[in-house]
């Protein structure tokens, strides 16, 4: 009972513990490098965002930019937010919950205004606005009972090994060689921590196999941001038509700390000959991972809002792929504690530290939007959104080819987002609004991959979601005081995923039946939890127009 409590003691301290590694980008990290938010001022967000067609706000510099063109005057505003993540996830029936609250500056920027007076062309506008876009800010965790030998990460980290040999796993005692130099680091560190054992011929056996009983913790932390610095220009001409141009620079950050172990008996460890060995090993191990990837894009925007009536818009934008350099670095070990036959093993094995550089094309963009302006009593705000997620790549400039694979299988696994986005002001009085809103992202990965078909994953970090649909509820009030305003919003974001501990993998020899496609035999078939997101956020804009 001792080392079946070790690994959730040993979980609590991961975030000291250095680990990871990612060697090439997967399909998972594509997803996670392209998320957005609907973030920006609380008018915006009292309106879930549907401000394509109508421009006037600062958050409109990152969505549509035509929106700095219908500006009459300048104008300086800076957003706060505080909000709560809470993170539950369910396996089996079993529900784990994790809270964090957080308090930040997410949007602030200035639009500055010169008037010509002509009547063509009324005003020109330049403006600069800062935008959290995400929050990566969350933590969660979970347990796993009756693991079996195909539902262990050792039984993946083998059949992920299947192919290579010995020798190419194991430090040779008698010359240089380092096996972290030539081979997948998740394989180099199940064989060095008895995760995995040879059964000749390439072949390999996991510690956790037939007859064996297991259980397991999963633990992840994650932080980090994307951020963008918008700098726009646009104009107004005749009162009907305004148009916008913007660069946006966007800073990258994320950070992982994750931790998965499992305690078992009747395990397999080698025979001290190396042959393989009987079920007589009881113990448990711990990975732990630790990885940071930063990075800097550039991208352009386009956008144009025509005013068709007095009351009626209609807005479009694009929005070109960004263009990011990135940076990992990472490590990753193995703890673990096993008794053979009354025969302690006790250690640690390590992978080294590691950097690589690389380059991500995200999405590109389409916004379409249409609003009704009820005289001086409200308005009323559609907006839809194209994210061509199956559009994006991996490049390594130095490597001919080193992301083929992972950009071939891009668009096989993954989906464009369409995004739908409604928004209501009704004017109280000449100073007091109030606003209501409500959002749908779809999921960017196709419903055949959430079960039974393998995601391939880069590195030693197996554990990953895959989400689907995304809700935004909100609701908002504005005061106006002369050129002085305020506005607060409340935004409530529910999303729901798909969290594996690693990735299925299907039996290639399985003969199936066409109907079956969807549900294909596995070797190695992890517990599949269900993640739900809820994050509410309280939102405070405060701004003057001049």
């Amino acid at each position: 009972m001792k080392h079946m409590k070790t690994v959730k003691y040993a979980l609590a301290g991961v975030a000291l513990c250095s680990s990871s590694m990612l060697f090439g980008q997967g399909v998972v990290d594509a997803l996670k490098y392209s998320q957005q938010d609907i973030r920006g001022t609380a008018r915006y967000m009292g309106m879930a965002g549907a401000f394509g067609a109508l421009g006037g706000d600062i958050t409109t510099l990152s969505q549509n930019p035509a929106g700095i063109g219908v500006y009459r005057n300048s104008d300086v505003a800076a957003t706060i937010d505080f909000s709560n993540q809470v993170s539950t996830v369910n396996t089996a029936g079993e529900k784990y919950t994790d809270n964090k609250f957080k308090f930040a500056c997410n949007n602030f920027g200035l639009v500055w205004t010169v008037r010509f007076n002509q009547e063509a062309l009324r005003n020109v506008n330049f403006g600069f606005a800062y935008n959290k876009q995400k929050s990566f800010d969350r933590s969660y965790k979970t347990s796993y009972s009756g693991i079996t030998g195909a539902s262990s990460l050792s039984g993946y980290i083998a059949q992920m090994s299947n192919g290579y040999t010995t020798n190419d796993l194991a430090y040779n005692d008698n010359s240089s060689y380092d096996p972290y130099n030539s081979n997948p680091w998740l394989n180099v560190l199940g064989y060095q921590s008895y995760l995995i054992n040879s059964k000749g011929n390439d072949t390999w056996n996991s510690i956790v196999g037939t007859g064996s009983t297991a259980t397991g913790d999963l633990f992840v932390r994650e932080k980090g941001s994307i951020d963008e610095y918008n700098f726009n220009i646009g104009g107004n001409i005749y009162d009907v038509f305004y148009w916008g141009l913007g660069i946006t620079v966007t800073d990258f950050s994320y950070d992982l700390q994750s931790g998965y172990g499992e305690n078992f008996t009747n395990g397999y460890m080698p025979n001290d000959d190396g042959t393989v060995g009987t079920a007589n090993t009881n113990g448990w191990y711990l990975m732990q991972n630790l990885l940071h990837t930063n990075g800097s894009g550039v991208k352009f925007n386009v956008g144009a809002i025509m005013r068709v009536t007095n009351s009626f818009r209609l807005g479009l934008a694009f929005h070109t792929p960004n263009y990011y350099k990135m940076t990992d670095t990472y490590a990753a070990s193995v703890a673990y504690n096993f008794d053979r036959s009354g025969t302690s093993y006790n250690d640690r094995a390590e992978t080294p530290s590691g950097s690589y550089s690389y380059e991500f094309r995200s999405p590109w963009r389409v916004i379409a939007s249409a609003a009704y302006v009820f005289g001086k009593g409200g308005i009323l705000s559609f907006d839809y959104e194209y994210t061509a997620n199956d559009d994006m790549t991996f490049d390594d400039p130095y490597s001919i080819d080193m992301f083929y694979k992972t950009n071939q299988e891009i668009p096989q696994i993954v989906s464009p987002m369409h995004t739908f986005k409604v928004g209501g002001e009704f004017r109280i009085s000449p100073q007091f609004s109030a606003r209501l809103g409500y959002a749908y992202q779809t999921s960017p990965v196709k419903s055949t991959y959430r079960s039974g078909h393998e995601i391939p994953t880069a590195g030693t970090v197996t554990s990953f979601t895959l989400d689907r649909a995304t809700n935004y509820f909100t609701v908002g009030l504005g005061y106006r005081f002369s050129n002085i305003y305020a506005d607060i919003a409340y935004v409530h974001r529910y999303r729901s995923s798909e969290l594996f501990p690693f990735s299925p993998i299907p039996d290639p020899d399985a003969v199936l039946n066409p109907n079956e496609m969807d549900t294909p035999s596995l070797l190695i078939s992890p517990q599949i939890s269900t993640l739900t997101d809820h994050n509410n956020s309280f939102v405070l804009t405060m701004g003057v127009k001049f």
